[in-house]
This record gives structure tokens, C-alpha cells and sequence, in this order.
């Protein structure tokens, strides 16, 4: 059964980890690294903590889909969260940068609720 939990709980590492050891500084080996997250300290400290929280729901999300597999298929449990590894992956991916562009503006500055708006009431008129 271990073997069709392994996705998950790795994937759930990846969240967990870096919640207890902090990635302080923008380095290339550890932390959430993406050109975005990597463009300046504010957008890597913002990256990190919001990607921590997306790893820990992915790893729950493959968790439950590997005790389904093995429930399903026995010894080739594995085989259902390995496929799902990679789009879970991916996925994760996706919505933390997501969160990044819509955080911070192509600079890198943090985008506010009250300049966002009036720059779409400007961009109205």
C-alpha cells in the first residue's frame, strides 16, 4: 500500500517543508523557483507561502487518489497517483503563478485593490 502513497506524500513534503524551513533568500535549489517567483525578494517570499499551501492540498489530493487506486487495483495501486503526479503537478503550478500575476504587476511591484481600480476606471473613460 505504501507504494501507492508515495506521490502524495512526497508531493505533501513539498509543501510541509518549506512551511517549517522558510526559503529566506531567492537562491536556485530551494523554494518555489519560477522566473516570476525568482524576480525579486517580495514576489519569492509571496511565491513560497502561497505554494506551500497549493503542495500540501495537492499532496492530500494524491493521497486520497492513491488509497483509491489501491483499493481498486491492489499491488498496481501505484500506477492511479503516478498518473496523476504530473497534471497535479502542473496544476499547482499554474495556480501559484496565477496568484503571482495577479499579486504583482509586470515590474514586480505588488499591485493594490485601489490603483487596480482606478486604473481600470481610467482605462473606461
Amino acid at each position: 500500500m505504501i507504494n501507492s502513497l508515495i506521490f502524495g506524500l512526497v508531493t505533501l513534503a513539498f509543501g510541509i517543508i518549506p512551511k517549517i524551513v522558510k526559503p529566506k533568500k531567492i537562491n536556485s535549489w530551494y523554494g518555489y523557483r519560477t522566473p516570476l517567483s525568482m524576480k525579486n525578494q517580495e514576489i519569492w517570499d509571496e511565491g513560497n507561502r502561497y505554494s506551500t499551501n497549493q503542495y500540501i492540498i495537492a499532496g492530500i489530493i494524491l493521497l486520497i487518489i492513491g488509497r483509491i487506486g489501491y483499493a481498486f487495483l491492489g499491488t498496481k495501486g501505484y500506477l492511479v497517483p503516478l498518473i496523476g503526479f504530473l497534471p497535479v503537478l502542473y496544476f499547482t503550478i499554474f495556480t501559484v503563478d496565477k496568484h503571482l500575476k495577479k499579486t504583482f504587476d509586470s515590474n514586480g511591484m505588488r499591485i493594490n485593490s485601489s490603483s487596480a481600480k482606478l486604473n481600470r476606471k481610467s482605462a473606461e473613460q
